[in-house]
């Protein structure tokens, strides 16, 4: 469940029973603190993960794969300079989801030529600089923006081996 906060009480109790008797693996997300926004009941059966950011060496590695990968951007033999991968990953600020659509945008907006896609140093400057920062405190952005950590809860700690 993403933004697992956002259900009331009711409707996360209504995972509870469900919860304890296994019949389903409870994985939520929330931007917010578990402790206050999750449900004691519902919290105390289940383990909490805190995700941490990305360091800019890891989106460096994912960004090289993504362009390598025939299930990526493999397909279109990019070329890219180094110095713009590390430029992607230090403004990305840990997060793979932000780093991954900044290389998809300068690449679609990168000059195709039969062999090849270049992407230049101009063309990621306009890509990263068109980032909007809307702030709507109520709404989506909010979340976007405020903390890069997420919290996961996943399942039963009974089913979860203490070592």
């Amino acid at each position: 469940m993403d933004e697992i906060h956002r259900f009331n009480k009711a409707q996360q109790d209504a995972f509870l029973p469900y919860v304890e008797k296994g019949s389903i693996i409870l994985i939520g997300a929330t931007t917010e603190n578990p402790s206050f926004e999750i449900n004691a009941a519902l919290l105390s059966r289940c383990r909490v993960f805190v995700l941490q950011p990305l360091s800019t060496d890891d989106l460096t590695e994912l960004l090289h794969h993504a362009l390598k990968s025939s299930r990526g951007l493999g397909y279109l033999n990019v070329e890219i300079g180094e110095e713009l991968i590390a430029a992607i990953a230090a403004f990305a600020n840990g997060d793979a989801r932000t780093a991954l659509n900044v290389l998809e945008m300068a690449v679609t907006n990168g000059t195709i030529t039969p062999e090849k896609t270049i992407v230049t140093r101009d063309i990621l400057e306009q890509c990263i600089s068109k980032k909007s920062l809307l702030y709507d405190k109520n709404g989506e952005e909010h979340y976007n923006l405020i903390d890069k950590r997420g919290v996961i809860v996943i399942e039963r700690t009974s089913d979860i081996d203490e070592d």
